[in-house]
């Protein structure tokens, strides 16, 4: 008896094993290669949404697009990365819109200086018609697609090592890192202060080296190379809503069947709605942590944010109506009114 039960659970077992073992994958059709330049750390803006978007594409394709990953530049820089989507040997490359940028200047009119309030109005601004615009613009003139308009962190606040800063006038001297996004060097030297480019995977140290005295992120992707290291104070003037996007080729994507378009589609909005969570927590955990670390993180009272507004805004709008056709700032000016509006602010 005690040997039929034992075959039994052998049998048991095995079958056990039968059942929870993977079915048979299909090889992918189609292979879709991601340059992402950050390391994928666990809960930040670098790796949950990426994880998200992968998985998401995947599923709704059916295992028919398999998504492949490279994280921390190794497939190169974003202006390399895209490069490379350009001629076909990725299909996908994340980038901020300092790099955006470099080949599409209208997308500078979101980095006008205190134009949103808060995320809600960027959000509706971004989601609604304007965005669509420019994302169907920047098809047609680059023969790349933005795959979404994600938060590159949020909004941006300056840090700095040798001053708090709470008005306009205490920017004057400093020497402070930027992205290369001409709209950004703008606004820091209206503010009185000198633009430093540097590359993020050099940012630690050039704040370290005292190359740059201070530099400009959102707090969540300040968080990641652990910059509260390197810097004393911080304030929170959330001079612009900085993006990422995922530039993928027009070509490749119309050359998919309509029914894996939708799933990337699909995909990119689901993606995109995990990004802005972790980036609206991260910012409140963020402040608290960095202060944790000694920092000295200062927020700026609406008239002494005025200050920066003021100093800031004019300038940069000036500079933009000789780089960029006056209409986009005029047709995000109207966004903004419209999503103030219909959000309550107005």
């Amino acid at each position: 008896m005690k040997k039929v039960s034992r075959i039994i659970s052998v049998l048991a077992l095995g079958f056990f094993a039968v059942a929870i073992a993977p079915f048979p994958v299909t090889a992918a059709e189609f292979i879709m290669k991601i340059s992402l330049p950050s390391p994928m750390v666990e809960w930040t803006q670098f790796n949950e949404p990426y994880a998200v978007l992968k998985s998401e594409i995947e599923k709704r394709s059916n295992g028919r697009i398999e998504v492949q990953l490279y994280p921390a530049g190794a497939l190169g820089d974003m202006i390399s990365g895209v490069e490379q989507v350009k001629k076909g040997i990725i299909q996908g490359v994340q980038v901020g819109d300092g790099w955006i940028a470099n080949h599409f200047p209208e997308i500078q009119v979101i980095s006008i200086p205190y134009i949103f309030k808060d995320r809600d109005v960027a959000w509706k601004v971004l989601d609604g018609p304007f965005g669509k615009e420019i994302m169907e613009s920047y098809v047609k003139k680059t023969g790349l697609q933005l795959l979404q308009l994600t938060e590159n962190g949020g909004f941006r606040c300056f840090s700095n090592n040798v001053k708090e800063i709470k008005t306009a006038a205490d920017m004057k001297g400093l020497k402070i890192r930027v992205m290369p996004n001409p709209a950004h060097q703008e606004t820091v030297k209206a503010l009185g202060a000198l633009p430093v480019t540097v590359d993020w995977g050099e940012l630690y140290t050039a704040l370290q080296t005292k190359v740059a005295d201070g530099q400009e992120n959102a707090i969540p992707t300040f968080l990641v190379p652990k910059l509260y290291e390197v810097q004393k104070y911080m304030t929170l003037d959330g001079h612009f809503y900085s993006i990422n996007s995922v530039i993928i080729q027009e070509k490749w994507y119309k050359s998919l069947p309509k029914n894996l378009q939708h799933a990337i589609d699909q995909a990119a909005f689901i993606s995109t709605t995990v990004n802005r969570g972790v980036c609206t927590a991260l910012e409140q955990k963020g402040i608290k942590l960095i202060q944790e670390k000694g920092m000295k993180v200062y927020a700026p009272t609406e008239k002494e944010k005025e200050t920066f507004k003021v100093a800031a805004q004019k300038p940069v709008v000036e500079f933009l109506t000789t780089k960029i056709d006056k209409a986009w700032i005029d047709k995000i000016f109207k966004a903004v009114d419209r999503a103030e509006k219909e959000l309550g602010y107005k």
